[in-house]
C-alpha cells in the first residue's frame, strides 16, 4: 500500500512523489552540494481519504489520519457541500506543511520508507470546478534522503552558493615593492535539519563553517608567488574583518595583510610599519616631531605568535640614536633649521605578547638647540600710583641629553644672563614698552628653581623704569599762616577774644631724599645740590639771611648704612618775609 506520511500524519490517498537531485556548484565547477527538489502531485476526495474535510473550524489538528490502513468513508448527510469539504481538506493541508523540518516518508510498499526533512517552498491548488475532486501540487526542497544509496558525499552541508577570491595591489611610495593582500570569502547557506533530531542549523550558520574552513590566517604561497613575482617576503600587518547577513543567510570574511619583499640574505623575522609627523608651534618656536612604528614579530615567515616571534619584534625596536636618524632621514629638509635633540621628549613602548606585536612612539620637541629647549614670557605694567612701570621676564628651560646628569646640567647652564635677559624681555613686550621708558639694568629682583627629576629650570627677573639706586624725593612746602593772639576770659560766655598782632609764620620747604643700592656714601655736596634743585632753592654766596626773600638752612640731616646701602636725607630751608 503506497503512503505518505508528513509529520506523522497521512495524505490520502497518497500523491505522486517526484525528486529531482540538483548540484550546487561554484564558478570553477566545483560541486559543493545537492539540492533534492520534491514535488507531491495529488488529488483530495469530499468524503473520502486524510485529510478530512470535517473538523472542528480552525483547528485542522485531528482532520489527518494517524493509524495503519484507511480511514472509513464518510456518509454525506446533506448540510455541507462537497466543495465546502474540499476548502476544508486544503485548509488543513496548508495547516500540516506551514513548518519546515518535520519528517517526510514515503513507500510503496515492502522495503525501507525514503525519509526527508524538506524546507516548504509552496502549495498550490489549481483552479478547477471543486466540485468533487481538487489536485494541489506542493513542491518542498531537502539536503539529504534517507532510504536510498546516495552515490554522492559532501562536506560543505547547507550550502547555497560560495566564492572565494584573493585580490593583490602595489602599495606606492615605499623603499622596494609592498603590496597589501586581500581574501574574500563568502557564501550564502540555507536552513538545514538534523536527521535524527530534527533540531534546525540557521542559514547563516552554514555560510559562516564553510567561510571559516577556508580561513588559514596567511596569504596562499602559490598566490603570492604569481601575483607578485616574489621569492622571499616579510608578512606585516593582518586585519580580519567579518560580516553577517542573518535574515539573508550570508557570511564573509575579509583577510588583509600588507607584505614586503625580502631579500635572499635577509632574515624575514619582523615586519615594521612606520609613520613620521611634525607639528609647527609657532609660540614658542619649537616642532613637535614624533616616529610612530608598529612590529610585526614574525617566525619562519609567518605571524604565528610564539616566544620566537616576540624576541624578533623586542629586538627591532630603534634605540634612541637609531630612531633620531631615521626620523632626520625621513623628514629630510622639512626640519629647515631645526634640530632634533638626541634624548626624544616621551618615548612608548607597547608590547603584545600573545600576538608578537611591538608598538613604539618617539617624540621629541625639535628647536634651534639639540642641548635645550626654552620657553619665554614677558609682562609689562604700569603702577599709577607711584607713576613707575614694571618688566618681569620667566624663562622656562628644559635640558635635553643622553643622561639626567647631561640634561640636569644644560637646564642650568642655559639660563640667559641678566644683560640678555633684558635684552630678550624688551624684544618680546615690542611696542607694549612706551616711548621714552628705559630699564635699569639692575634688577630689582631674581629667583631661580630647578627641577632635578624633570630636568628643568625656571628663573624670573623684575626691572623697573627707576634709576639704579631708586632714588625718591620728596618736597613738602608749609606757607606762611596769620598769626592771632588768642585770650581767654573767665565768665565770657562768647568765648575767647582773638587779636590780630599784624605777624605770620614764615614760609618753609622741606625736601627728602632716599635712595639705596650703594656701595660707598654718596656724595654730600652732590645731594644737597640736587635736593635744592627739586624744591627751587637758589644757590648762590650773596644770598643772606638778613636780606629779605632770602632762604635760610635751618636743619640738615642725613643718615647712611653701610650694610644695607641705603641713604637718606631731610633738608628744611626757612624762607625770609618778602621770600615767595
Amino acid at each position: 500500500m503506497a503512503s505518505v506520511v508528513y509529520d506523522n500524519k497521512a495524505i490520502i490517498p497518497a500523491p505522486l512523489v517526484t525528486i529531482t537531485k540538483a548540484y550546487r556548484s561554484s564558478g570553477d565547477g566545483d560541486k559543493h552540494g545537492i539540492n533534492y527538489e520534491i514535488s507531491l502531485v495529488g488529488t483530495l476526495l469530499p468524503f473520502k481519504g486524510s485529510p478530512s474535510g470535517n473538523y472542528p473550524l480552525g483547528d485542522p489538528s485531528d482532520a489527518f489520519w494517524t493509524l495503519g490502513g484507511y480511514p472509513p468513508d464518510e456518509t454525506y448527510v446533506g448540510g455541507d457541500t462537497p466543495f465546502v469539504r474540499l476548502e476544508r481538506k486544503q485548509e488543513a493541508l496548508r495547516w500540516l506543511f506551514r513548518q519546515d523540518g518535520k519528517i517526510l516518508e514515503w513507500y510503496g510498499g515492502a522495503g525501507s520508507p525514503v525519509k526527508c526533512r524538506p524546507r516548504i517552498l509552496s502549495i498550490n491548488f489549481p483552479e478547477g470546478q471543486w466540485v468533487n475532486r481538487c489536485e494541489y501540487r506542493i513542491d518542498l526542497e531537502a539536503e539529504y534522503l534517507t532510504g536510498i544509496v546516495d552515490e554522492d558525499v559532501f562536506d560543505g552541508s547547507g550550502i547555497q552558493d560560495v566564492s572565494e577570491e584573493w585580490q593583490f595591489n602595489e602599495v606606492p611610495g615605499h623603499n622596494g615593492k609592498v603590496y597589501e593582500i586581500s581574501h574574500i570569502v563568502s557564501a550564502n547557506g540555507i536552513l538545514t535539519f538534523d536527521e535524527s533530531t530534527g533540531s534546525e542549523t540557521n542559514a547563516w550558520l552554514n555560510a559562516k563553517n564553510w567561510c571559516d574552513s577556508k580561513i588559514a590566517g596567511v596569504p596562499d604561497n602559490n598566490f603570492v608567488t604569481y601575483a607578485t613575482s616574489f621569492t622571499n617576503w616579510v608578512n606585516g600587518s593582518y586585519t580580519k574583518s567579518t560580516n553577517i547577513a542573518e535574515k539573508d543567510g550570508s557570511y564573509a570574511i575579509t583577510e588583509t595583510w600588507v607584505i614586503r619583499e625580502a631579500g635572499p640574505s635577509e632574515l624575514a623575522a619582523t615586519y615594521i610599519e612606520k609613520s613620521f609627523t611634525i607639528i609647527s608651534r609657532a609660540e614658542t618656536n619649537t616642532i613637535d616631531v614624533s616616529y610612530d612604528g608598529t612590529i610585526y614579530g614574525l617566525q619562519n615567515r609567518e605571524r604565528t605568535g610564539g616566544s620566537s616571534a616576540v624576541f624578533n619584534a623586542k629586538a627591532a625596536i630603534p634605540t634612541n640614536s637609531e630612531a633620531k636618524s631615521e626620523a632626520e632621514t625621513s623628514i629630510g629638509t622639512l626640519l629647515g633649521d631645526y634640530t632634533i635633540p638626541t634624548s626624544p621628549t616621551q618615548k612608548n613602548i607597547t608590547i603584545n605578547a600573545k600576538d608578537a606585536i611591538v608598538n613604539f612612539n618617539f617624540n621629541w620637541l625639535a628647536g634651534e638647540n639639540a642641548n635645550y629647549t626654552q620657553e619665554n614670557e614677558a609682562t609689562i605694567s604700569y603702577n599709577s600710583t607711584e607713576g613707575t612701570y614694571t618688566l618681569t621676564l620667566n624663562v622656562d628651560i628644559e635640558g635635553k641629553g643622553d643622561t639626567q646628569t647631561d640634561r640636569l646640567n644644560n637646564a642650568r647652564n642655559n639660563i640667559p644672563s641678566d644683560s640678555n635677559a633684558l635684552a630678550l624681555a624688551q624684544t618680546l613686550v615690542g611696542s607694549q614698552k612706551p616711548v621714552g621708558i628705559t630699564f635699569s639694568n639692575t634688577h630689582i629682583s631674581k629667583s631661580s628653581a630647578v627641577n632635578e627629576t624633570n630636568c628643568t629650570s625656571r628663573t624670573s627677573w623684575t626691572w623697573t623704569d627707576k634709576d639704579d639706586n631708586n632714588v625718591e624725593i620728596v618736597v613738602e612746602i608749609a606757607y606762611p599762616q596769620i598769626i592771632a593772639a588768642k585770650i581767654t576770659i573767665p565768665g565770657r560766655i562768647a568765648g575767647p577774644i582773638i587779636q590780630r598782632i599784624n605777624t605770620a609764620t614764615a614760609k618753609q620747604i622741606i625736601v627728602s631724599y632716599r635712595s639705596e643700592g650703594h656701595d660707598s656714601k654718596p656724595d654730600s655736596d652732590t645731594i644737597a645740590d640736587t635736593m635744592d634743585d627739586a624744591g627751587g632753592v637758589p644757590y648762590g654766596p650773596l644770598i643772606s639771611p638778613w636780606y629779605p626773600g632770602s632762604y635760610i638752612l635751618e636743619n640738615d640731616r642725613e643718615s647712611w648704612s653701610p650694610t644695607t646701602g641705603k641713604y637718606n636725607r631731610t633738608r628744611v630751608h626757612t624762607v625770609t618775609e618778602s621770600g615767595s
